[in-house]
């Protein structure tokens, strides 16, 4: 039976924790916690409202749920790194869209930022790849290639089963996956602690 994994990165600052989910089984990345803050619950609905309206551009049109105990909205960065393939090497982006779900009480509220998307597509399918052993690796290749019936295939099974070639693929595979999903739990520890940091502050109404 598969032991599940689950890799947790914490930060602590000086604001208070932020802390991203790595869950290396089902290729999910997410923040879902709570925090307790020194407000009741219209004052952080109404601090929240003007932190997404500051920090999504748009913010009407993102939002998909606004009402006294949640707000829900969609929001996007990109990530990317060079990517080395077949002797060439270059710069991949991609753009990542996710959910971010508040919900508010007297004292607290939670977060909840989830449903990661890749241009689109589940990032679940793409970020589980990049925890694959080399064989795991090979297995979900060689069964992509049943699916696939265009040009190459031939060489790209061939290749898949050179173990040399192949080592090389998975290794530039991994190293581009170690920077890109670093590069997502830096920014949702960012949008986690910049909502944190919004509500603390008791200095934060709009200067003139």
């Amino acid at each position: 039976m598969k032991t599940i994994v689950i890799l947790t990165f914490i930060l602590t600052g000086f604001i208070g924790k932020a802390q991203v989910v790595v869950d290396s089984i089902n290729g999910k990345i997410y923040v879902d916690r709570v925090q307790e803050i020194e407000l009741n619950k219209k004052e952080l609905k109404e601090k929240t409202n003007r932190w997404v309206a500051k920090t999504y551009n748009n913010s009407n049109y993102v939002t998909r749920i606004n009402n006294d105990d949640n707000i829900l909205t969609k929001g996007a960065f990109n990530v990317g790194a060079d990517f080395s393939s077949y002797g060439a090497t270059v710069y991949s982006e991609r753009k990542v869209e996710y959910t971010l779900d508040l919900k508010f009480k007297d004292g607290r509220y939670k977060i909840i930022i989830s449903d990661l998307m890749f241009d689109g597509t589940d990032a679940s399918l793409s970020l589980a790849v990049y925890f694959m052993s080399l064989e795991q690796y090979r297995a979900f290749s060689l069964k992509a290639m049943e699916q696939y019936d265009g040009i190459g295939k031939k060489a790209a099974i061939k290749r898949i089963n050179d173990d040399k070639k192949f080592r090389k693929d998975y290794e530039s595979q991994q190293d581009y996956g170690k920077k890109i999903i670093q590069q997502i739990v830096d920014k949702l520890e960012q949008i986690d602690l910049s909502l944190l940091s919004y509500l603390i502050n008791k200095d934060n109404k709009d200067e003139w």
